[in-house]
C-alpha cells in the first residue's frame, strides 16, 4: 500500500514538472514567431512575466538531473526547454527577445 502511495506521487510530480517544462517549451517556441510592433509593449510584459527565479532555475536544474525527468523530457519533447531553464539560457533567451523587439520597434 506504501509503495502505491509512493508510485502515485512520484507519478503526480512527473505530470507536474512536464506540465511546467511544457510551458517553458511554448514560450521558447513563440521567439520564432514574427515582431509585431502593435503589440511590443504587451509582448515585453509578458516576457518579463515568464522568467523564471534562481531559485526555480536552480530547482529544475537539479531536477534535471534525475533519470526519470531526463525520460520524461524525452518523451514529452520538453527536456530541451526544462534544460535552458536549469542552466539560465531560458533568462538569457527572453532577454535576447526582448532586446531584439525594443531595436526592431525602436524602442527605449
Amino acid at each position: 500500500m506504501l509503495r502505491l502511495a509512493v508510485l502515485a506521487s512520484g507519478c503526480a510530480v512527473l505530470a507536474l514538472a512536464s506540465g511546467c517544462a511544457s510551458k517553458y517549451a511554448k514560450v521558447e517556441e513563440s521567439f520564432a514567431q514574427p515582431i509585431n510592433c502593435s503589440t511590443a509593449q504587451v509582448d515585453i510584459q509578458a516576457l518579463e512575466e515568464d522568467k523564471v527565479s534562481k531559485s526555480t532555475e536552480a530547482a529544475v536544474g537539479l531536477s534535471y538531473a534525475l533519470p526519470t525527468t531526463i525520460i520524461m523530457g524525452a518523451i514529452t519533447g520538453t527536456g530541451g526547454a526544462k534544460y535552458d531553464v536549469g542552466t539560465g539560457d531560458y533568462n538569457r533567451k527572453i532577454d535576447e527577445r526582448i532586446d531584439r523587439i525594443r531595436s526592431t520597434c525602436k524602442m527605449n
